[in-house]
């Protein structure tokens, strides 16, 4: 980002610090570096030269906890929609509907025939092939950027390439440490590093974890630290055994943490890593709006916008965190452009079909809507949703 007349980041923060003790400090400009991570782990970017200035504007924060851990795990979050909570015996039967283990090779959703005509053939790697009226496809934006070009029979339309290239994702990663007891201070719950022209220099590929932004006590587990860091640093950490990973992480927290609070820190219990850069279901963490999205002036709703047959049937429907114009990047997000989908389809055959009054049922089937009488259509829907590992969307 620059501002008016080529000013860069570093040029306005001399400005700001001018005539202050510690203008000309390598601490100043330690602290700059640690702001600039954290601006990289918000975003997803590896830069805060890629971020568009625009997309800040687009994005919303929603009210409460940005970073809310739930004492029973993120499942909770699942048990919600599902209706497990607050009473199990209400529970939608959403896992015996998903296949597992059938990763999503090819959609077709144009020019079939016979009685498949207007619908869309989803064909698996483990050899099925369900046939649908309509897919609501929930890929992260890191698998249609990869498998985008060729996953789909026939092309999909250029605006829809056009913004799956425009807009961009990136990749943010935790490491979880849990510890015997708690070692650090009860007043501390989070700490950084700043690294000074006085701080122990990295050596070689060990420097990755140099780039970790901050350490932080999970919610609810008092034993455990989260490290969160991004971009190029996150990518080389997936790729390191576990054995070494481990190792080199307690090295850093020993020599910084350790010596600050003058304690012996015990090796962990246990530790686990995030891989969403690795993981094929993904390719990234979350979205974000980059340079690129500016230079071919794309956008979430075009994302988002239905993919039509020959016969103007929408067949292909978006859902995802990255189809969502200002929660982006949130399960929140993610949330609600499922919600967005499915009613998207409800008004679609309200308009479509007679609807029901009362009690009454105009056909086989009626799905009762807050707002509306009902929607009425066969006795088994075909419309079904195609999963590609597990992203998450209602």
């Amino acid at each position: 980002m620059r501002w008016p007349g080529n000013i860069t980041h570093m040029d306005r923060y001399k400005q700001k610090l001018e005539g202050h003790p510690l203008s000309n400090s390598s601490l100043a400009r330690a602290f700059l570096d640690w702001v600039h991570k954290g601006s990289n782990i918000e975003d997803a970017a590896d830069s805060w030269y890629e971020t568009s200035g625009h997309g800040q504007v687009e994005y919303q924060v929603c009210k409460g906890k940005q970073t809310w851990a739930w004492k029973s795990g993120y499942s909770t979050v699942l048990d919600l929609l599902k209706k497990r909570i607050p009473d199990p015996s209400n529970e939608l039967p959403v896992e015996s509907k998903t296949n597992f283990k059938a990763e999503v090779n090819k959609i077709r959703w144009n020019n079939l025939s016979g009685e498949n005509k207007n619908k869309v053939a989803v064909e698996c790697s483990d050899g099925s092939v369900h046939v649908a009226d309509h897919v609501i496809l929930t890929l992260s934006l890191g698998v249609l950027k990869k498998r985008g070009d060729f996953m789909f029979q026939p092309a999909l339309p250029a605006q829809k390439l056009n913004a799956i290239k425009g807009l961009c994702i990136g990749n943010v990663d935790k490491i979880l440490l849990k510890y015997p007891y708690r070692w650090w201070p009860d007043n501390f719950t989070v700490f950084s590093v700043l690294k000074t022209n006085e701080t122990a220099a990295c050596i070689g590929e060990k420097c990755w974890v140099h780039d970790i932004h901050v350490f932080e006590v999970v919610d609810n587990q008092p034993h455990v630290l989260s490290a969160w860091l991004s971009g190029s640093a996150a990518r080389h950490m997936e790729q390191l055994p576990e054995e070494q990973l481990m190792q080199e992480t307690i090295e850093f927290i020993r020599e910084f943490m350790g010596k600050a609070f003058n304690v012996t820190v015990p090796s962990p219990e246990e530790l686990l890593r995030s891989s969403w850069s690795s993981n094929p279901h993904f390719h990234g963490s979350y979205s974000f709006r980059c340079m690129e999205t500016e230079r071919l002036n794309v956008s979430a709703a075009q994302l988002a916008e239905p993919v039509i047959n020959n016969n103007g049937i929408s067949v292909l429907l978006f859902a995802g965190e990255a189809t969502h114009s200002s929660y982006y990047s949130t399960v929140h997000g993610a949330i609600e452009s499922g919600w967005r989908e499915a009613k998207r389809l409800t008004e679609f055959y309200k308009m479509e079909m007679p609807c029901c009054s009362g009690a009454w049922c105009c056909q086989d089937w009626c799905l009762p809507l807050q707002g509306w009488d009902a929607v009425c259509g066969r006795l088994e829907p075909t419309w079904s949703e195609a999963w590609y590992g597990a992203p998450l969307s209602a």
